[in-house]
């Protein structure tokens, strides 16, 4: 060392140089984070592209075909599910699969799921004649309801947190719930 004894002067500096970082490089540090760009947030992208014809639909997305159609009393031929029957068929599939991670994430796992959705909507909605003229109700499903019944090896108290946090973070039944629709599914041990 090039410094020695107690009168060196590297040794009488070195504490108030600790000391005067200490404070300066917490508030460098924020400084630099708030002159900082907003970072984008990330989004998980979804494309699909389909066709209709009347009252039947045929979309295509990452190599599957979905079809839908309205029974003939709605104009169709019924020879797929109506749009909002795969609307129902989509929150089914988003919140088992979004079950399966929070199950995972508790560190437990589900063996299966067995769903039984009802929905119901007011037909003025969207059928209200004439069609030009302002519509005396929403033509939005109004209420959705019904029973998952999981079958798991965990307590009804998991099975619950489970349901809970599906309804929470679920994509497809958060618009669900944003779009004014109110959504009651009972989240049950399945009976053997």
């Amino acid at each position: 060392p090039f410094c020695r004894g107690s009168g060196c002067a590297t040794q009488q500096i070195a504490p108030m140089l600790g000391a005067l970082l200490a404070k300066r490089v917490p508030a460098l540090r924020t400084r630099a984070l708030s002159t900082r760009k907003p970072r984008k947030p990330r989004e998980k992208l979804y494309s699909i592209t389909g066709t209709t014809s009347g009252t039947t639909s045929t979309s295509q997305t990452r190599g599957h075909t979905l079809k839908t159609d309205t029974p003939p009393s709605g104009g169709g031929k019924d020879r797929a599910p109506q749009p909002v029957e795969t609307l129902l068929a989509a929150l089914i599939g988003c919140e088992g699969a979004t079950a399966d991670f929070v199950a995972r994430m508790l560190r437990t796992k589900i063996r299966s799921i067995d769903f039984e959705l009802e929905a119901a909507r007011d037909p003025q909605g969207a059928a209200h004649l004439p069609v030009d003229a302002p519509a005396p109700s929403v033509s939005r499903l109004t209420r959705i309801w019904g029973v998952a019944n999981v079958s798991i090896d965990a307590d009804d108290a998991t099975i619950e947190k489970i349901g809970r946090i599906v309804h929470e973070r679920c994509p497809v039944a958060n618009m669900v719930v944003a779009s004014g629709c109110s959504l009651d599914i009972e989240w049950r041990r399945a009976e053997l």
